[in-house]
């Protein structure tokens, strides 16, 4: 006969061996991408990877069509715990951390390759400066070439200057830039774009063609900038507090599974892109070219940005590196 003391040792200790179920686990991602789109599409691919990989117990609710605020906004969610993830552009993950910046120097690229020959040398260093920021990077994405549009014709800088232009609100290193420059920045929460076209609140802004076609900007700024400013891009960012709580097997799939769905949408992006600017053409945008004299001017003067910005849009060892692998790629191709 088992004595009650035994007895009560034993059950524990059965207790304790028996395996525990692991709880479910739901992260919340907010996003601007508008339901439909290509970038929408990926965030519920990768969530959908999530569940499978992980047998059911992880499940990502999407929050999209900026629902949860700008992205300014949303990065403070993430920042208090509130949000655990997040589909970012640029200025948001510059917000979380400022070194990649450095690829998104205007003017610095000519084409998609070398852009990604300067990104796959630098995004080793870019995902572990985010990791000591708290943020884990699943997945890099494009967004294709940021132009500029405008409710009058614009070619020149000078004409540039004399316009309201608008920045993100919150995006303090554009402010900067654009101020030493001798620009006319206006802050404003991207979604409040449109109200801002129409009130004359701003008069032109960068953003890609599809972005333009997608949230109907171009209906009101119907002047289109022939010249790619620069390469608008992104990524998923989540919070290192809640990536922890994925198992490390799961994370290694999980990731995997997020990059293979960003090479898959990227290749979306590009054609999209290409497309969208005859789409908007038919429907009243007008193509403004910039002569050959001029951009020779647009070049000079972005360069002498990159020297004012030296320091202020991450490391300026970043800066002089990104400079480094474009010449080194433009030299290989030289020959």
């Amino acid at each position: 006969m088992i004595r009650p003391a035994r007895w009560l040792v034993l059950s524990l200790a059965a207790m304790l061996a028996a395996p525990v179920a692991a709880k479910p686990l739901t992260l919340k991602l907010g996003s601007l991408a508008p339901e439909g789109s290509p970038w929408h599409a990926m965030i519920k691919q990768i969530g959908q990877d999530m569940t499978k990989i992980s047998g059911g117990e992880i499940k990502l609710n999407i929050y999209a069509g900026g629902v949860l605020g700008d992205e300014p906004d949303m990065v403070k969610k993430m920042r208090i715990g509130q949000l655990h993830a997040a589909g970012l552009s640029t200025v948001g993950l510059s917000l979380l951390d400022e070194g990649l910046l450095c690829l998104h120097l205007p003017l610095m690229f000519d084409n998609y390759d070398e852009l990604e020959y300067v990104r796959g040398r630098m995004i080793p260093k870019l995902d572990a400066d985010m990791e000591k920021k708290g943020f884990v990077m699943l997945c890099w994405t494009d967004g294709g070439w940021a132009y500029f549009f405008s409710k009058k014709p614009i070619a020149t800088l000078a004409a540039l200057r004399q316009a309201k232009l608008f920045v993100w609100a919150g995006d303090l290193h554009s402010l900067d830039l654009y101020t030493l420059a001798r620009f006319r920045p206006v802050p404003l929460a991207s979604t409040d774009m449109l109200p801002g076209l129409q009130t004359g609140l701003i008069d032109v802004f960068d953003a890609p063609p599809l972005a333009a076609l997608l949230n109907q900007w171009f209906g009101v700024a119907k002047y289109m900038t022939d010249m790619r400013w620069g390469p608008l891009m992104g990524g998923l960012a989540v919070s290192r507090k809640a990536w922890m709580q994925v198992p490390t097997d799961q994370q290694v799939k999980i990731k995997a599974a997020a990059a293979a769905a960003a090479k898959a949408m990227s290749a979306d992006i590009r054609k999209l892109g290409d497309e969208a600017v005859p789409a908007m053409v038919k429907r009243g945008l007008t193509v403004v070219k910039v002569e050959p004299a001029e951009m020779a001017a647009w070049r000079k003067e972005t360069e002498d940005f990159w020297r004012l910005m030296s320091g202020k849009m991450g490391p300026p060892a970043y800066t002089d590196e990104v400079l480094k692998y474009r010449n080194e790629y433009r030299a290989r191709k030289a020959h």
